[in-house]
């Protein structure tokens, strides 16, 4: 009989296998190869604080991070939930909230390497100390963090999960979080930017708290997605 680690183990296997495709795989790679070109372009350019700084922002913490955290988190769930294939992961002798353990780190497992990775080498190639590419670390993982327990829920309560996910990237992470601090506190990219601020000690954008408060948020935001996830999974029924 399967120990409760090695059931663990294998169900994070089963979810990252079933959400890594080729075609979501490959694209990502592809975006991560033109923003490093788009690096070292910026390198040899002008002023090469603002130039990461920008790379940072407006690639890592605003594009292929919130997107890779939504394709393989909605994914994670979503895809066994709408292909019937969920009641599978129920079968196993596990407690259901591992499910969202397992897919949370799944959906990690692929944006670090993919989206959180690719900017933090962008920072390196840039920047001319270590601050900003300790500042890029730092809000990029927290970020990706945030973002795939945010997006794992919506693959999980939804249909159409990659469509709502879009919806939540443009309304909240976009628009509400250029509205000023008054609104701002709803998006995460607000926050993500705050940490590079603080750590960098370079003026960013929109990031309206500080290191703390953004490090705080962060984090709650997290443990309450996943913590309403698991409860979710132990009131989900076969349909």
């Amino acid at each position: 009989m399967m120990s409760a680690t090695s059931t663990n183990v294998a169900l994070y296997r089963t979810l990252l296998s079933a959400t890594t495709s080729r075609a979501r795989v490959y694209g990502f790679v592809g975006v991560a190869v033109v923003q490093l070109i788009v690096s070292w372009m910026v390198r040899g350019s002008g002023d090469r604080v603002q130039g990461a700084l920008t790379m940072i922002d407006a690639f890592g913490l605003t594009l292929t991070i919130p997107l890779a955290a939504l394709v393989f988190g909605t994914a994670s769930l979503g895809d066994p939930i709408e292909d019937g294939t969920y009641v599978y992961l129920w079968l196993r002798p596990l407690r259901r909230a591992a499910i969202s353990a397992a897919a949370f780190a799944s959906t990690l497992t692929l944006v670090v390497p993919l989206a959180v990775l690719p900017t933090v080498l962008s920072a390196l190639v840039i920047a001319e100390g270590p601050r900003l590419v300790l500042a890029a670390a730092v809000a990029s993982m927290a970020a990706a963090v945030a973002y795939s327990a945010v997006f794992v829920l919506i693959g999980q309560l939804t249909r159409r999960s990659l469509v709502w996910g879009i919806a939540y990237l443009l309304i909240f992470e976009q628009f509400i979080a250029r509205g000023g601090r008054g609104v701002g506190f709803l998006s995460l990219h607000s926050y993500a930017v705050a940490l590079v601020q603080s750590i960098s000690h370079q003026e960013m954008r929109l990031a309206y708290f500080g290191g703390v408060t953004a490090a705080v948020v962060l984090a709650t935001v997290t443990v309450a997605m996943l913590a309403i996830s698991m409860r979710r999974q132990r009131s989900m029924t076969v349909a």
